[in-house]
């Protein structure tokens, strides 16, 4: 099984009208660590999945989709 994050980040960062710099600057993480997250090269850690749900107001189940590479 492969888990990839949803581009749900991009939605939910348009509804607050936020930018990903300010997401970035929020979790302490570059643009290309967010970037890499959200386009599923790499993974967030739990706590940071946390607190990207707590500042884009969702669950952190919102935020991944899981996907059966066997489909």
């Amino acid at each position: 099984m492969i888990i990839l994050l949803k581009p749900r980040i991009k939605v939910k960062l348009a509804e607050l009208n936020k930018k990903q710099k300010e997401l970035c600057e929020e979790l302490d993480v570059t643009k290309q660590t967010l970037n890499s997250w959200v386009n599923g090269r790499s993974m967030p850690t739990l706590e940071s999945a946390f607190k990207i749900a707590y500042i884009l107001d969702c669950t952190v189940d919102e935020l991944f989709e899981y996907i059966d590479e066997d489909e």
